[in-house]
């Protein structure tokens, strides 16, 4: 018996934690995924893009749901320019967050503008993509 009024005794002590405290929301941005943009070469003039871009650097995400190519299509632009797509293996639940009303961005993790390869003339750009709360 005495375990019983114990257990109700730590019961009634953590429901009164409860009651006093207040639930506090979450106080940053939640993040959900690192990708890099999908589609930059078929950018024409990603060349005077590209270096205004800097790490940190914030990307509007809009939902394209009448690509012809995928319906979860997600636009990755900077100030307002289209640079690319979030990467069609990646962009399914997220498009489903977006559909249901949830705001996500990204925020520029690397650019890289230099070749890797010799004759190789391809741009990546890797971003951070976050919940927004």
């Amino acid at each position: 018996m005495a375990n019983i009024q114990k257990s109700n005794s730590e019961v009634t002590k953590f429901i009164e934690f409860l009651h006093k405290s207040e639930i506090v929301p979450f106080l940053e941005d939640i993040y959900l995924i690192t990708v890099d943009v999908a589609g930059l070469h078929y950018i024409e003039n990603i060349d005077e893009i590209i270096p205004k871009i800097k790490e940190k650097s914030n990307l509007e995400l809009v939902r394209e749901k009448n690509n012809k190519f995928d319906a979860n299509a997600i636009l990755v632009l900077f100030n307002g320019e289209k640079i690319g797509y979030v990467p069609r293996e990646h962009n399914l639940i997220l498009a489903n967050l977006m559909d249901a009303g949830k705001e996500i961005y990204g925020v520029v993790k690397t650019v890289s503008a230099e070749s890797v390869y010799e004759n190789d003339d391809s741009k990546i750009i890797s971003f951070k993509i976050f919940l927004k709360e």
